[in-house]
């Protein structure tokens, strides 16, 4: 859980980066090494985390949203799971155990250290991921690819004002800025005749909007499973759901979705004929 919404202060931009820089350092020799899962779901597994947190060894860190992640798919090979914005790999992972050799995972990832470790990852598991290197918006091309650090880093768009309002009031460090590919789930679909999915789950640092606005023809055909990860994007996020027939609930609170804070998990399903 985010540090603010457990009620702790948050440390100023300056003391995160100078913390994680210290922790990065300090970890560098462990990072590139498949390191052991010992706790959670993830128990078992061996990872490669980059540069995203090794805490994921020892503890869970998101427990609620991979069991409910894990609880929508099943092992019979009708499971079609899209990873948007899959980092390091590690939902990818959860997922290509739980749905097995006749089931399918696709991670979409433009970072491309964070892209080459998926596949690593997998492989080093024996399971089954095929790696998109690209990033999901609502339309197809080319953008720039914000380095933010490895759970921060984004696309340069915004897809709503609520967005907006919020990237522009964080002072975060760019390390560097990429040019990527970017994709529509719906044309990505058509264009290759992959299965469409069971199950999306998306993690975007604020560009939710964007992907489901480029999946809305997926969300009327397929409609698969969602599970979306705010980042003040709420209202627009639900909107998009609303207007798609889709009913919703934040996964770690007992509220309503528009009661939800910023930082929260959305399970949404088809509303039912």
């Amino acid at each position: 859980m985010n540090e603010s919404a457990s009620g702790a202060e948050s440390p100023s931009p300056v003391s995160a980066s100078r913390r994680r820089r210290l922790e990065h350092g300090l970890t560098r020799p462990l990072r590139s090494a498949p390191l052991p899962v010992l706790r959670g779901c993830g128990r078992g597994l061996r990872v490669r985390f980059g540069e995203s947190h090794l805490s994921r060894t020892v503890r869970t860190t998101e427990e609620q949203v991979e069991e409910r992640l894990l609880d929508e798919m099943t092992s019979d090979g009708r499971s079609v799971v899209y990873d948007v914005g899959a980092n390091i790999g590690w939902y990818s992972l959860l997922a290509a155990r739980k749905v097995g050799d006749a089931g399918m995972v696709v991670a979409f990832e433009p970072g491309l250290q964070n892209a080459g470790l998926i596949g690593r990852n997998a492989s080093t598991n024996s399971l089954s991921v095929t790696v998109v290197p690209a990033a999901v918006s609502d339309r197809d091309g080319w953008l720039t690819f914000l380095d933010k650090g490895s759970l921060m880093s984004r696309i340069d768009k915004d897809d709503d004002e609520g967005q907006a309002k919020r990237r522009a009031g964080r002072n975060e460090r760019v390390m560097g800025a990429t040019p990527v590919p970017v994709v529509t789930l719906d044309s990505w679909i058509a264009q290759t005749g992959t299965r469409p999915p069971t199950l999306v789950k998306i993690d975007v640092e604020g560009a939710e909007a964007g992907v489901l606005r480029g999946m809305e023809q997926t969300l009327r055909t397929a409609r698969p499973t969602l599970i979306i990860e705010l980042h003040g994007t709420r209202d627009a996020v639900l909107d998009l759901l609303d207007a798609n027939g889709y009913v919703h609930q934040p996964i770690e609170v007992d509220v309503s979705s528009r009661e939800a804070p910023w930082w929260a998990h959305i399970l949404a399903r088809p509303r039912a004929a």
